[in-house]
Formats: structure tokens, C-alpha cells, sequence
């Protein structure tokens, strides 16, 4: 019997918007390139992050794995300030997301009939920020920063499992990412519902 939802937090129940892109190009005009693809450049930033939470031996923050992914991207585009110096442009985003117009109301009424948690990847502070701004009533909170474990980790969702005190057929995992929300879930047998914002194909998984 399902007895909790747990949610991923930014692309599922907060909007994310152009925050980081726009962040990139503020970093591109502090190194004197504004007439550099943004889009492009943080789609290298992302690849550099995602390889970095998957090869690093231990846990980061957010903060401190920014701090590399800039390194590499400066060592590959040339950049000369030190990169450490423009994490912060980065970090200024975090903690002020709002939630997707339909959010408030979802997670009031499943509240109702299941215990609603939040599993992401992100350092804690700021997602209490964005929790306490859009008034969501959700206590479960579980973050790669206080678990010391990044998606898609198996030990990512059977921690948080142990910590519900649930057994993996009585939970819903809920996101945004195939990778994240779908595929890691399953695997070590959550239930798994794909919020599809952008209208994609589901290829590499199948979310239940």
C-alpha cells in the first residue's frame, strides 16, 4: 500500500526558469566575453557537473562542486580570473525559486492521505528558503547535502526510504529527470511517476 510521495524539488515542483543561463552570461561579461553562447557554455557546465558528483570520492556541496566545474570550464575556454571568485555569481540564484502555480494545492491535498517528502540535489539552506517563501507543508526534507549522497545513487533513496521507515513498494517517487526520478528510483524498487514539463520522450526509462 502506498503510503508517501516523495518529490524532487527544482524542475518538479519549483520553477527554475532562465536563472542559470543568465547567471553564465553575468560570468561571461565579468571575463570579457559577453559575445559568448551562454546556453552553450552552461550546457558544458552541466556535463562537468554531473561528471564530477559521479567520479568525486567524497561528497561536496553545491558550492564547492561549482568551484570545480568553473576550473575546468576556465582551463577550456581560457578564462584568466580565478574561478573561485565567480561561484558566488552562481550561488546568488540559489534559495529564490518559486513554486509552479499548481504545487501549493497538489501537496495540500496529498498531504491529506500520504506523508509528502522532498528528495533533490541540493544544498539544504536554500531549499528551506524556497520552502518557506512558497509556504509548501512539507517536514520531510532530505537533500544531497544532508544525506552526503547525490542521484542517482541507490543509497540516495534507500536512505531516505530508511528514514520514512518504509518499505520501497510503499513510496512514490516524483521528478522531473529520467536519470534521477526514474531510472535510480527504480532500481531499487520505488514506484516512479515522471512529471514531463517540456514534452519529451521518455527513451532511456519508463516511469510508472
Amino acid at each position: 500500500m502506498l503510503k508517501a510521495i516523495i518529490f524532487d524539488a527544482y524542475g518538479t515542483l519549483f520553477f527554475t526558469g532562465n536563472g542559470s543561463v543568465n547567471a553564465v552570461r553575468r560570468i561571461l561579461t565579468a571575463n570579457g566575453h559577453p559575445e559568448m553562447c551562454a546556453e552553450e557554455i552552461y550546457a558544458h557546465w552541466k556535463v562537468w557537473h554531473r561528471k564530477h558528483m559521479e567520479e568525486l570520492p567524497d561528497f561536496r556541496t553545491e558550492a564547492e562542486i561549482y568551484a570545480l566545474d568553473l576550473e575546468e570550464l576556465y582551463r577550456q575556454y581560457g578564462f584568466s580570473r580565478d574561478p573561485r571568485q565567480d561561484v558566488a555569481i552562481m550561488l546568488q540564484i540559489q534559495g529564490t525559486r518559486v513554486a509552479f502555480p499548481e504545487v501549493k494545492e497538489v501537496v495540500e491535498e496529498l498531504g491529506k492521505e500520504y506523508v509528502v517528502a522532498i528528495g533533490s540535489t541540493t544544498d539544504t539552506a536554500p531549499l528551506m528558503k524556497d520552502l518557506e517563501r512558497s509556504a509548501l507543508p512539507i517536514t520531510k526534507i532530505f537533500t544531497s547535502e544532508s544525506l552526503r549522497l547525490y542521484k542517482p545513487r541507490e543509497e540516495f533513496y534507500t536512505t531516505i526510504l530508511s528514514e520514512l521507515g518504509l518499505s520501497p513498494s510503499e513510496a512514490l517517487f516524483v521528478g522531473d529527470s529520467l536519470l534521477n526520478d526514474v531510472e535510480g528510483p527504480k532500481k531499487v524498487g520505488l514506484h516512479t511517476c515522471w512529471i514531463n514539463r517540456n514534452n519529451q520522450k521518455a527513451l532511456s526509462a519508463c516511469p510508472d
